[in-house]
Order: structure tokens, then C-alpha cells, then sequence
């Protein structure tokens, strides 16, 4: 939030009026603000980057959010929650067994939520049966690189991969052609591991895994956001 929208909310909180865009009248309002942030307040803050007086303003009932891997009683209903959400979306009923739930329950989860939403959209999508077997979550939960291989095996190049992974999807709907949309879906798929690694590997720099990406920071920021990347900030890069 720019520091000029941060001293119109510390008005709204202190003094109970504002004024509309263009005005001059101050109009009064009363109100109850629930705000919520993924980021470090007290590190902005320091960094000149956030109010210190407009933390202390919000920070009244601190709630804290749990990450997914802390509630795994959850899934199961936000498993069905997005299911119902595919379907309302035109795609065909599917729901998931226990022993894939179990699987789900299992895994650390680093993009909590958004990457539980995005993995059932993507099995909603691409997965041909009704029931969602646990082998189709194992298979989709698997790290996607892998730093050796087999002895006797030859390493597979990543878009020969891509390749056999989309070779077998096309074969798996038969005569029919995949729900549209697939460039994109695809490239979601190359992107979520590809950030997720750099990051790991600059452990959570995000301007050295920008530099390491070939990518602006401001680019990288709004990817880790739109594809719910969890980023632990303030560690040391070697």
C-alpha cells in the first residue's frame, strides 16, 4: 500500500472521516477494519515502507492464519469446495478418494491454499475419470526435477518430458480433444517448480532469483502472488 493511502486509512481510523476522491468535504464514517497481509509489517516498517503508527492502529486483535500444512483437517472440505467450484464451472463431477485425501494430508503444502486450489483445478481438468484416484495426486505431488537417475537409465530432457506427459494426456481423452486453455495450463504447470527451485535455491532472495530468472523483481513478485508461492523472506543468501 503506497504511504499516501497509508495516512488516508490512519484518518478513516484516528479521526472517523475522509474525503472522496476530488472533494473537499470531510465526510464521517463509521466502521470496522479487518486487514490481512502476507508480508513481514514490522520489516516494512523498518524499512520505511509501512506506518509505524498505522500498524499499531490495525494490530488491535492479531489474528493469526495457520498455514495448510498446520490444518490438515482441512483439505478434505476445501477439496470439495473447489470440486463444486470446477463443476459450477461447467466441468464434470469428480471427487476424490480416502486414500488420496490421505495423500493430500501428507504434503507440506509450501503455496498453502492456492496451491491446493490450483492442483484440484488442474486434476479437474485433466484427469478423465469421475473418481480422482490417489495415484493421479502421488503422480502430480512428485518433485519436478529430479537430480539423478536410474543406473542404466538415460536422463530425459525436460521437453522431451513435456513431451511424453503431453503425448500420453492427449491419449488418455481418447477421440476427444482436452477442455481448452491448455497453453496456459501448461506453462502454470513449467512455472510453479521453476520459481519454486530458484527461490529455494537464493533462499528467498527474491531479487537474486529475479537476476537468476532473467526476470524484473516487480515480474517475479506478481508471479509468486498469482500462483500462491508461500516465500520465507530474511534469510542470508551464501
Amino acid at each position: 500500500m503506497p504511504l499516501d493511502a497509508q495516512t488516508r486509512l490512519l484518518r478513516v481510523l484516528q479521526q472517523g472521516e475522509y474525503t472522496s476522491v476530488g472533494g473537499r468535504t470531510a465526510m464521517k464514517t463509521d466502521v470496522r477494519i479487518i486487514a490481512a497481509s502476507n508480508r513481514d509489517l514490522r520489516q516494512l516498517i523498518q524499512q520505511g515502507l509501512f506506518r509505524e503508527d498505522l500498524y499499531y492502529r490495525l494490530n488491535v486483535v492479531p489474528l493469526r492464519l495457520p498455514p495448510l500444512r498446520e490444518r490438515a483437517e482441512d483439505i478434505p472440505d476445501l477439496v470439495r469446495h473447489f470440486l463444486r467450484k470446477a463443476e459450477e464451472e461447467g466441468l464434470p463431477a469428480k471427487h476424490l478418494d480416502g486414500e488420496a485425501l490421505e495423500i493430500l494430508r501428507r504434503h507440506r503444502w509450501p503455496g498453502n491454499v492456492r496451491e491446493l486450489e490450483n492442483l484440484i483445478r488442474r486434476l479437474a481438468v485433466l484427469h478423465s475419470g469421475e473418481a480422482i484416484p490417489a495415484s493421479a495426486i502421488a503422480a502430480e505431488l512428485k518433485e519436478p526435477v529430479k537430480s539423478s537417475y536410474d543406473e542404466g537409465e538415460e536422463p530425459v530432457s525436460l521437453s522431451a518430458a513435456v513431451e511424453r506427459h503431453l503425448t500420453k494426456y492427449f491419449a488418455d481423452h481418447g477421440d476427444r480433444l482436452p477442455p481448452p486453455g491448455l497453453y496456459d495450463r501448461v506453462l502454470q504447470e513449467i512455472e510453479l517448480p521453476l520459481l519454486s527451485i530458484c527461490l529455494a535455491a537464493t533462499r528467498g532472495n527474491q531479487i537474486r532469483a529475479a537476476h537468476l530468472l532473467g526476470l524484473n523483481r516487480n515480474t517475479l513478485r506478481k508471479k509468486i502472488r498469482d500462483l500462491g508461492l508461500e516465500v520465507i523472506r530474511g534469510l542470508k543468501a551464501d
